[in-house]
C-alpha cells in the first residue's frame, strides 16, 4: 500500500532522477540546478542514460548511436542557448546557414537568414559511422554542460517506475553489466523521447506502460514515421550546390507521396529528412532503400543536386515523430518532457524540448511536485503545445496548397518577388511570414494570424493580379516554359545600387542616374564564364532557345557573336518598327555592353555580366536602361506614347525571366552531360 509523502516541494538533499540524457533531460538538469543554486537549495540530480559513452576512455559525454533527428538549430533556439551561456563548440557546428530555400511547384523562394540571427546544422549523436576523427554531437555537449552544473550520470536502462512503500517513486534500472538495481527519487523527469526502439510506437514501451499505471489518465501522444538518411557526397559537391543553404520541399510526385522534405548540409554529408504518405504506408526497412532511390531521382532533387542519386548512403533510420501532444503527462512526483510529451509540428523539436524542460524546472521548484501543482504550472506548457499544433496543422495545410498547386505557387512567388522588388526589407509581410514558417522562429498561432492579416492578403492579391497579367502576356508573346525549370531572377531592392556600381566598375563608365526605364535581373548558374558566354553568343542566332518572342524578331545582322561590332536587330513586323543593339564593349569573359540606336529609344543600354559567387559558381546579371522618345510636336508625342503602350515595362520582366531560366538550364545540362 502506498503511503502518501507529506512534502510536496523539493527540499534540500532531495534527489531528482532524469530518465534520458538527450536535450530535454540535459536542459531540465541545467535549469533545475541553476535555479536551485539561486534559491540556496542543495538538490542531487541523477541522469540515467541507457546509451553508453562512445569511447571507453572517454573524456567527454558523447554517447553511442543515433539520435534520430535532422539536427537543425533554429535562430530561436540559438538565442536561448546564448541567453543560457551555452556556447556550442565550433567542432560540433557542421554548417552555418545563410539562406533557406522553399521549393515550390512554380519557383523556388530564397529567404536570407537575418544578419542578427544564427542558424546552423549539427549531428546529434556519434553517427554516421563514416565520420572521421572524434565524433562531436550536440546532445553530448548539452549532457556535458549538465554535468558541469552538478548532475551525475548513471548509465543503464530504466525499465519501470512505481511508487514505493514510502510513496516515493522507485526506478528499476538494468545496468550495462546486466544487473538490476533500484533507485528512489523525490521527483522523476521522464525525457526518454519516443524512439527508445527506432520505428516502434513508444506507447508500447515498458517504461511508458508503467507511467500509465502511475497515472491512468495519461494518454501518449500520436506519432508517425519519418525517414532520415545521410549521404556521403563530399564538401566540394555541397559547396557547389548548397553552400550554406538548406532546402524545404513541400511535394514529391504522383508515385512518391512526400509532404515535407528537409535537405541539410553537414560538412561532407547531406542529411535528408522525409515525411509523407509513402513512408506511413511503407514496410520498413524493406522499402526504405527504394524510397531513397525514388526520392533522389525526382526532377526537383536532381535540379538542386545533379547526380545525387549516385552518392553512397552513409546512414539511414525510420524514427517516429510526434504529431499530437500527450494528455496528462504528469502525476504525483513525476512528469514527462521532450518528445514523449509532444513537439511542435514538423519544426524545431529541440526548441520544444527546451520549453517543456525549462518550464517544468521552474514549476517543481516554485509551485510543487504533486499532481495538482504540476497541473496548474506545467499544464500550461502542455496546453501551449496542444494549441500550437492545432494552428500548425492549419498552417502546413495552407503551405502545402501554396507550394504544391502550380497556379497558387506561382501567385505566392509573384507576391514574394514583388515585395522584394518594390518594398524595403522591413515592409515585406509575406516574406516575413514565410521566414517564420521555414525557420520555426514563431508560434504557429502567430503565423496563422499573420497569414490571415491584411498586409499578407494584400501582397497575395497583388501577386494574383500580376500572375493573371503575366499569364495572358506569355500566351500573347508565345512564351512557353515546357521543360525549363523556373528559378528566381529578382534583384532585391537594396541590392540594386551595388549591382549598378559593379557593372559601372567593370565597364569603366557611369550608368544613368534616373533613366525612364531601368530593369535588373540575375540568376546563379553552375558553369564557368566561358560556358555562359558561349550560350550568350547565341543571342540573335537561329539556334538560340532564349528570347523567342512571337511578336518580335531578333536577328544578328553584322559582326561575329560576342565580338565588338556585332549588331542585333529587333523588328516588329505588324507595325514596321525596328531597332538595333550594337555591342560596343566587351570585358574579357565578364561583361558585354550593347548600346541601342536612337530609332525607338534614347541612350539605351543592355549589359550582360558574369561574376563568380562564393560557392564557386557564377551569377549572370542583366541590366537594361533607356530613355523613351518624347517627340517635338503633338503628333510625334502621341505616336511615341502609342509605341510605348505596345511594349509596357512588365513585358521585359516576362521575356528576361524566361530567358535567364532558359540560359541556366541549357548551360547546366550541357555541363552535366560533359561531366
Amino acid at each position: 500500500m502506498r503511503i502518501p509523502v507529506q512534502s510536496t516541494s523539493l527540499m534540500n538533499h532531495d534527489r531528482v532522477v532524469i530518465v534520458g540524457g538527450g536535450p530535454a533531460g540535459s536542459f531540465f538538469a541545467i535549469h533545475l540546478l541553476r535555479e536551485a543554486k539561486r534559491l540556496n537549495r542543495n538538490i542531487e540530480v541523477v541522469i540515467v542514460e541507457k546509451r553508453g559513452p562512445s569511447h571507453l576512455n572517454f573524456d567527454d559525454f558523447q554517447c553511442k548511436g543515433c539520435n534520430f533527428c535532422a539536427g537543425l538549430i533554429s535562430p530561436r533556439l540559438n538565442e536561448i542557448l546564448e541567453e543560457c551561456g551555452l556556447v556550442v563548440p565550433a567542432e560540433i557546428i557542421q554548417e552555418r546557414i545563410d539562406y533557406v530555400w522553399i521549393h515550390g511547384q512554380w519557383k523556388n523562394l530564397r529567404l536570407r537568414v537575418p544578419n542578427d540571427k544564427q542558424m546552423y546544422a549539427v549531428f546529434r549523436g556519434s553517427l554516421p559511422g563514416r565520420r572521421t576523427g572524434r565524433p562531436a554531437g550536440f546532445d553530448g555537449f548539452l549532457l556535458g554542460e549538465a554535468v558541469k552544473e552538478g548532475a551525475r550520470i548513471q548509465y543503464g536502462e530504466v525499465q519501470t517506475i512505481a511508487y514505493g512503500a514510502s510513496g516515493m517513486p522507485e526506478l528499476t534500472i538494468k545496468t550495462p553489466s546486466r544487473e538490476t538495481v533500484s533507485l528512489d527519487a523525490s521527483f522523476v523527469s521522464i525525457a526518454t523521447g519516443i524512439n527508445a526502439h527506432c520505428g516502434v510506437d513508444y506507447s508500447a514501451d515498458g517504461l511508458i506502460a508503467s507511467v500509465k499505471r502511475l497515472n491512468p489518465s495519461f494518454v501518449p501522444g500520436k506519432t508517425r514515421r519519418a525517414l532520415i538518411f545521410e549521404l556521403d557526397v563530399g564538401e566540394d559537391f555541397l559547396k557547389r550546390n548548397m553552400n550554406r543553404e538548406i532546402y524545404f520541399i513541400e511535394y514529391g510526385s504522383k508515385h512518391l507521396a512526400v509532404e515535407h522534405t528537409a535537405l541539410i548540409p553537414k560538412g561532407r554529408f547531406l542529411t535528408v529528412a522525409l515525411i509523407g504518405k509513402c513512408i506511413d504506408e511503407a514496410v520498413l526497412p524493406r522499402d526504405s532503400r527504394q524510397i531513397v532511390h525514388d526520392f533522389l531521382t525526382l526532377p526537383q532533387i536532381d535540379s538542386i543536386l545533379p547526380g545525387i542519386a549516385a552518392a553512397p548512403l552513409a546512414c539511414i533510420c525510420a524514427p517516429r515523430m510526434t504529431v499530437a501532444t500527450a494528455a496528462f503527462p504528469f502525476g504525483d512526483r513525476f512528469a514527462i518532457i521532450g518528445d514523449a510529451v509532444g513537439s511542435r509540428l514538423n519544426k524545431d523539436g529541440l526548441y520544444s524540448a527546451h520549453e517543456t524542460a525549462s518550464h517544468l524546472a521552474q514549476v517543481v521548484l516554485h509551485e510543487g511536485i504533486d499532481k495538482q501543482s504540476l497541473a496548474r504550472g506545467y499544464g500550461k506548457t502542455v496546453k501551449w503545445l496542444v494549441a500550437d499544433n492545432r494552428f500548425g496543422r492549419t498552417v502546413f495545410a495552407m503551405s502545402r496548397v501554396a507550394f504544391t498547386k502550380p497556379l497558387v505557387s506561382r501567385i505566392v512567388y509573384q507576391a514574394f518577388a514583388t515585395e522584394y522588388k518594390v518594398r524595403d526589407v522591413r515592409s515585406r509581410p509575406l516574406s516575413a511570414v514565410l521566414w517564420k514558417i521555414a525557420s520555426g522562429t514563431a508560434d504557429y498561432q502567430e503565423v496563422f494570424r499573420e497569414i490571415c492579416g491584411y498586409h499578407v492578403l494584400r501582397s497575395v492579391l497583388a501577386g494574383a493580379a500580376v500572375t493573371v497579367r503575366n499569364v495572358a502576356f506569355e500566351m500573347l508573346l508565345g512564351v512557353r516554359w515546357g521543360e525549363y525549370g523556373r528559378y528566381p531572377t529578382v534583384v532585391l531592392k537594396e541590392k540594386r545600387e551595388a549591382l549598378k556600381e559593379q557593372l559601372a566598375s567593370s565597364l569603366g563608365m557611369e550608368l544613368g542616374k534616373s533613366p525612364d526605364f531601368e530593369r535588373m535581373y540575375w540568376i546563379k548558374i553552375r558553369g564557368s564564364e566561358e560556358e555562359i558566354m558561349e550560350e550568350l553568343a547565341k543571342f540573335g542566332q537561329p539556334n538560340a532557345r532564349f528570347l523567342k518572342v512571337r511578336i518580335v524578331n531578333m536577328k544578328q545582322t553584322q559582326g561575329a557573336p560576342n565580338h565588338v561590332g556585332s549588331v542585333i536587330r529587333y523588328s516588329v513586323p505588324f507595325v514596321q518598327l525596328t531597332a538595333e543593339l550594337r555591342l560596343t564593349n566587351r570585358v574579357r569573359c565578364e561583361t558585354l555592353l550593347y548600346q541601342a540606336d536612337e530609332g525607338l529609344v534614347d541612350h539605351g543600354k543592355l549589359i550582360f555580366n558574369v561574376a563568380p559567387t562564393t560557392d564557386g559558381n557564377r551569377r549572370l546579371s542583366i541590366y537594361a536602361e533607356f530613355d523613351y522618345k518624347k517627340g517635338n510636336d503633338f503628333a510625334s508625342r502621341m505616336m511615341w506614347k502609342g509605341a510605348r503602350l505596345l511594349f509596357p515595362e512588365f513585358v521585359h520582366d516576362i521575356a528576361w525571366n524566361h530567358a535567364l531560366c532558359t540560359i541556366k538550364e541549357d548551360v547546366e545540362r550541357k555541363r552535366d552531360r560533359a561531366l
